[in-house]
Order: C-alpha cells, then structure tokens, then sequence
C-alpha cells in the first residue's frame, strides 16, 4: 500500500512541479517583454528589469498553483488509466475513496504553501517590487532629462537645461535651469519664471505618481520681459514637479496590505481582498476534487478526453469568484455572501462528480 501511495504521490508531485515550471515561463516571459518595453523607451532602467520580474514569481504562483495541480492531477490519472495501472491498484485493493484521500493530502500540503504566499509572503514581496519599480522610474525620468541640452515639456511652455551630474554617488545633478512660461498665451498676469540652482535631486513621495526636483541653493526669479517689474528669490530647497508625458496606472496598493490589517478592516474593498487571498487556497482543495473523476478514461479513450471540459470548468470557476470579488468590492453583493458561494457550488459539482464515478447513487438507492 504504501509503495503504491509513493508511486502515486510521485506521479502526481513531478507532472505538478512540471506543468507549474511550464506554465510560470510562460508568463514570466509575457511580463519580462513588457517590461523590456519599458526599459525600450527609457521609463526603466534595464538594470531592474530582472529584479522586477524575479519580484513577480510569488504572486504569479499563487495563481498557477491551483491550475498546476488540477492539470497534473489531469495528466497523472489519465495516463495511469490509459496504461491500466488503475485498472491493477484496483485489483490490489486500492479503492476510488483511497485514491480521493491520498489526493487531498497531496493537496492540502499545496494548499497551505499556497496560503503562505497569498496571506504572507506576496504583500511583503509586492511592496518591495513597488519600491523597486518606483526608484526604476526616477532613474528612468533622470534619464531623460539629457545633460547639456535644452528639452521642452508640456507644449513648449516649459523648458529644462541641466549641466550634468554631480560629483558625489547620490543621483544628483548640477547646473539646473528652468524656464517657464505663462500657462494660458498673451497673459500677463504671472509673466515667465524663471529658476536657477546649483543642484538637484529627482524624489518621488510615497503614494504618488509624480516626480519632484528638488533643487537647491538657487533662485527664482518671475516677472514680465522688458519690464522691471519682477520679483528675486532665493532659497536654499526648492521643489518643482516634472512633467511625466508617460502614462502610469496606479498600483494596486491592496495588495501591499497585510493579511492582519484586511481582517481588521469592515470596507468592502478590504473584504473582497482578503475573500480573493483565501480564495486561491480553497480552489486547491477544489480542484483538486473535481480533477479526480474527470482523469478517469475509459478503455480505448484517448487519455485527453476529457482534458478540455475540465479546462472548461476551471475558466467558469475562476472566472465567477473573480467577477464575485469585484461585485463585493463594489457593494453589489454583501461581504458574508462574498465569493463563499462559488466556491460551494463548485465544491457540490466536486461531490456530485465523485458520487458518479463511485457509483454512490447506485449503491444508496
């Protein structure tokens, strides 16, 4: 019994590790090209391209760990049918209610990895990918204020000159002048400003989409030409937003909260979050259910058979507790509701398709 139970775990834990490495490639290389388009135009250094998709790897897990199991679990018990190895373990005593539970303690131990990345480890990964991705950024504006050239932003009514870099390792620069120019033409009210500073820093703030240049020991000077009437100001720290001509999309910044914040919280928002982190780990347990009676081929059937209604019901699954997270989000549906109720739909087909191939209903009437 027991070298039959490793036999099948090993089956099952070597086509998942398979097919979650496969299917990890593939979307890691969708984010790398995305990225490296980034890195293209200048938004990114290429420096962090790799560390900012390296920083994906827990999150796109937690998705596809699900996915893997229920294929392999597809993969492993077709060819086990298809080569009637099934057909031996049940002569030797191994039972279809044997085979469910060896099943669900593969995948309860998937499932708590899976928690401890969806509940632990991806918020704390995301922030630090956050904070990557922001210092790429300033590096990758840094980069196009070229040095030595005057640059134009928003229509022409802003100009930028900077000299170069600093001596000193912080990503400062030197020699900054700015000019700009009334926002609305032939108004008089302001009159062209201009500013000057020996130095300057690109920050950017928490929770902001906008870069500042903060300059230093400069002055500021604003008035009409051909006039005398202008004003003179000196100052030792002076911030200057930059206009940014590409456009951002603001993170995601639930992902960044921790597990113990969302179950603290009673907004709706929180609660769909916290509903779609354990969400993904009772979809293991559920999958998994379901994929043991759909990997059952009958003699002579192409051990793919049934290969694709499963992937069917995995795209409705995934599909409807992600569209009920939205609706908790946005209020349509109450949180006690949640996404609770796809998950025991799904988890009745899983019992109704077990009670089927184990000829229950036969047996109780």
């Amino acid at each position: 019994m027991r070298i039959i139970a490793r036999y099948i775990t090993k089956e099952i834990v070597t086509t998942f590790c398979v097919v979650t490495i496969v299917l990890l490639l593939i979307v890691l290389s969708n984010r790398f090209v995305h990225y490296l388009a980034k890195a293209a135009t200048g938004e990114l250094p290429i420096s962090v391209v790799f560390n900012i998709v390296g920083l994906y790897i827990p999150e796109l897990l937690s998705y596809l760990i699900p996915l893997g199991l229920f294929v392999a679990i597809l993969f492993a018990f077709g060819r086990l049918y298809v080569d009637s190895e099934m057909t031996v373990f049940a002569a030797c005593g191994i039972s279809t209610q044997y085979i469910i539970r060896l099943t669900l303690t593969i995948a309860s131990i998937i499932m708590l990895l899976t928690a401890l990345l969806t509940l632990w480890i991806v918020p704390k990964v995301a922030e630090i990918r956050e904070q990557v991705m922001s210092e790429g950024e300033t590096f990758g504006v840094m980069q196009s204020l070229l040095p030595e050239r005057f640059q134009t932003f928003s229509d022409g009514s802003l100009v930028f000159y900077i000299e170069g870099a600093a001596a000193k390792k912080d990503d400062s620069l030197k020699g900054i002048f700015i000019a700009e120019r009334p926002s609305q033409p032939g108004s008089t009210e302001r009159g062209w400003t201009l500013i000057t500073a020996e130095e300057a820093q690109i920050k950017r703030e928490d929770n902001d989409e906008s870069f500042y240049l903060v300059l230093r020991k400069g002055q500021r000077y604003q008035g009409l030409p051909g006039t005398a009437n202008y004003t003179v100001i000196s100052f030792d720290e002076y911030g200057r937003a930059i206009p940014n001509n590409n456009e951002q999309k603001p993170s995601d910044t639930l992902r960044l909260v921790n597990t113990t914040t969302l179950l603290n919280s009673d907004l709706p928002q929180d609660a769909a979050e916290l509903q779609w982190r354990l969400s993904l780990p009772i979809s293991v347990i559920i999958l998994a259910l379901i994929a043991v009676p759909l990997a059952r081929v009958r003699t002579r059937q192409d051990r793919f058979a049934r290969f694709l209604p499963a992937i069917v019901i995995y795209i409705i699954y995934y599909n409807l507790f992600t569209i009920s997270r939205r609706w908790v989000a946005a209020g349509v549906i109450p949180s006690y509701l949640g996404v609770w109720w796809v998950h025991g739909l799904f988890l009745c087909v899983a019992l109704v398709l077990i009670a089927k191939e184990t000829h229950w209903f036969k047996r109780a009437g």
